[in-house]
């Protein structure tokens, strides 16, 4: 059977690796990714290409325009259409409506490859581990003996539980269902429902959110002890205040994209198995 043709475009460390693991089942392209891999056909100019391809990688995306950004590089996706199949898959992170309408137009099978369940239960061990390492590098007291805080206890916010509980910390969750605080005591860890949050947010050493809508807003920030380590993990806006976190001087951390800055290798074979399971689902 002819191999399938992959054309990568842009995107972080995560996508060289992603690139390698395609490369195992069919021929890869990669624009603006630095592989330097026998097994990849890197391109400066998408001109370049000698066959047109059956799906196009597009990157986790951090704008809703046509003109894809990254790293200092840029393409148009009407440039990006003229190499693909008319029959092609087009995927990518957190692709916007006006990216998914434009490719639909032209007859594309448009897939978000983070909207699908298994890459996003895969991403939350390595964004939790990414979350622990950002707390030992800032905070001036150990994991081990220190009181934790998790806002959130969906996907994220339970691997975080599980791995600052194993650490030793006291950890507790705050949600806003019943049945997650269940959930939480069940795994070894205190709880107490998020309406309650304002009686004991001063007492803890260590604040992770994965919550993606406002919660630590200005008179929440102002009970925070002022040497309490806030790490927001969840989606742009996120859910802190941080203009009133910074005049508040609250030590606070937005911390994006970490399966790509953390475990680079791990999280582009997540994502490259998507890719996969996208194709195959296709019949590829």
């Amino acid at each position: 059977m002819q191999k399938k043709v992959f054309l990568c475009v842009l995107g972080d460390a995560r996508q060289i690796y992603m690139c390698k693991a395609l490369a195992k089942y069919g021929v890869v392209y990669a624009y603006g990714i630095d592989c330097f891999d026998d097994s990849i056909i890197s391109l400066d100019d998408i001109s370049a290409m000698t066959q047109k391809a059956d799906i196009l990688v597009l990157p986790i995306m951090k704008s809703d325009g046509l003109n894809i950004s990254q790293n200092g590089r840029r393409i148009d996706c009407s440039d990006l259409a003229l190499h693909l199949k008319s029959n092609a898959i087009v995927t990518g992170g957190r692709l916007s409506t006006k990216q998914i309408e434009f490719f639909s137009s032209l007859g594309f099978d448009v897939k978000d490859y983070f909207m699908r369940d298994e890459l996003v239960i895969k991403n939350c061990i390595p964004t939790a581990e990414g979350a622990l390492q950002l707390a030992m590098q800032e905070m001036a007291c150990t994991i081990k003996g220190s009181r934790v805080l998790i806002i959130g206890y969906g996907r994220v916010g339970k691997a975080c539980g599980e791995i600052f509980y194993a650490m030793g910390a006291d950890t507790v969750c705050t949600a806003r269902r019943l049945s997650s605080l269940a959930e939480a005591e069940n795994n070894h860890l205190s709880a107490f429902l998020l309406d309650e949050l304002y009686g004991h947010i001063d007492s803890f050493d260590l604040i992770i959110n994965t919550v993606p809508a406002l919660i630590l807003d200005k008179p929440l920030l102002n009970a925070v002890g002022k040497d309490t380590l806030i790490i927001d993990l969840a989606s742009t806006p996120g859910g802190v205040d941080f203009k009133a976190a910074a005049q508040l001087n609250k030590k606070v951390l937005h911390a994006l994209s970490l399966p790509g800055k953390v475990a680079p290798v791990t999280s582009g074979e997540i994502i490259a198995k998507a890719v996969l399971n996208i194709l195959s689902e296709r019949g590829g």
